[in-house]
């Protein structure tokens, strides 16, 4: 429909339904549309119509369920990339307004609750968290933990080159970790373990609405709330079905995931974690350690995504299982104390103690970054091949993982008949 209305002048009335995402010299806004105004006075009122708002400004007085007007030219994106970025948001295009003039406050709609509620609480979150932690890291830890600000180019590149850029995103590592400290946390008040359980699942869902509900973190929160619900409940879960069951929710909400990198990576990965690490286990004969479950985990997830990464970036990460050693431990520790900073910031001298802490082992994480992303044999960029090979190399690791059972077919067929 909006096709007809492509590069027209438009009056765009609607509210913002997402949380503003504030850049350095940008601001864009997701908007339902209520009504769109052309010039000659006819106006038009299409049914759930999302449009892209890029100010061509940092505005940080705008919030989600204001309603506003804005005037600018309404673009239909012809650029397959941005095209299929803006079908997976649910958007049909967007506008772009370059002048302050041309924004209109409106007023506010109620909007939902629960989103208020979470955006409310991340706003007073990264306030508390950058009152305690070095302007230098503060982006990077509201980036990890919260999904909040912008992560700089060149500490995004030097993670990429080391293989650690799967950090930055928000995934099971973020929510397990945040999991396990509520745990320990209501065992320390002594609440019974159903509660506490209860509490945790709540608590995930919270996460899950103040970080944007981004793929990986719904697909984690799912995951981790069923092993929760099943011991609320007393039944025991199974991981594959955990796994299904998160991406069939997140599939019938907007089928277009299933294109989303995000959304490849994050299921791809946990499933290559599950299925690939035991067979490494068992192949090598490696004894229990953490450090060696590290490593072998760390190989497994990035045997898992080396292909998808390959494709949709153009590079190969070489040191990424063996940086994860080091890196992991680190993070999570960085995780750890930054989750018990976001629990603890309103009491006395603790907060300070903790900021001094987060803020060394960030400067410890950026210096181990910045000397091995200059190794020149860490990363090795690929020209771009074709999508079938993604195909032949998972079908590859699907014989490997198999290859016993698939074995045995002819016999198990030779029997029926």
């Amino acid at each position: 429909m909006l096709e007809e209305f492509k590069n027209k002048s438009v009056k765009l009335t609607g509210v913002i339904i997402s949380e503003p995402d504030i850049r350095r010299w940008q601001t864009n806004l997701v908007v339902r549309t209520e009504t769109l105004e052309l010039p000659d006075a006819a106006v038009f009122r299409p049914e759930k119509c999302r449009i892209l708002v890029r100010l061509r400004t940092p505005r940080k007085d705008v919030f989600y369920g204001e309603k506003y007007r804005f005037s600018g030219i309404l673009r239909v994106p012809d650029d397959k990339n941005f095209k299929d970025y803006l079908q997976q948001r649910k958007i049909s295009a967007f506008v772009n307004v370059n002048d302050r003039r041309r924004i209109q406050y409106i007023g506010e709609e109620r909007g939902n609750l629960l989103i208020k509620t979470a955006l409310k609480i991340k706003k007073n979150l990264i306030g508390g968290m950058n009152e305690q932690i070095s302007p230098v890291y503060s982006s990077l830890l509201s980036g990890m933990m919260l999904k909040a600000g912008i992560i700089p180019a060149q500490i995004r590149e030097m993670f990429t080159k080391t293989g650690i850029v799967h950090i930055l995103a928000i995934s099971g590592l973020h929510v397990g970790i945040m999991c396990g400290i509520f745990l320990v946390f209501f065992r320390f008040l002594n609440i019974p373990k159903r509660i506490s359980y209860g509490i945790t699942f709540a608590l995930i869902i919270l996460y899950a609405l103040i970080t944007g509900c981004r793929a990986p973190v719904i697909r984690a929160g799912l995951m981790v709330n069923l092993f929760l619900l099943g011991y609320i409940i007393r039944r025991k879960t199974n991981i594959f079905i955990a796994v299904a069951f998160a991406s069939l929710l997140i599939l019938l909400y907007n089928p277009y995931e299933l294109f989303s990198i995000g959304f490849q990576l994050s299921f791809i990965t946990v499933l290559s974690i599950i299925l690939i690490t035991p067979k490494l286990e068992r192949l090598f004969g490696l004894k229990p350690g953490w450090l060696v479950k590290i490593f072998v985990v760390s190989v497994a997830a990035w045997l898992g995504s080396l292909p998808l990464v390959a494709y949709h970036f153009g590079y190969i990460s070489w040191i990424g299982p063996i940086s994860n050693l080091v890196v992991i431990p680190l993070v999570t520790l960085i995780l750890a104390f930054g989750f018990v900073l976001l629990i603890c910031m309103w009491l006395p001298f603790i907060p300070y103690l903790l900021g001094a802490v987060i803020n060394f082992l960030l400067f410890l994480l950026l210096k181990i970054s910045e000397v091995v992303s200059s190794w020149a044999f860490v990363y090795s960029r690929i020209p771009k091949f074709d999508l079938s090979v993604v195909f032949i190399y998972y079908l590859a690791i699907f014989i490997f993982l198999f290859y016993p059972e698939l074995k045995e077919l002819p016999k198990r067929f030779k029997y029926v008949h």
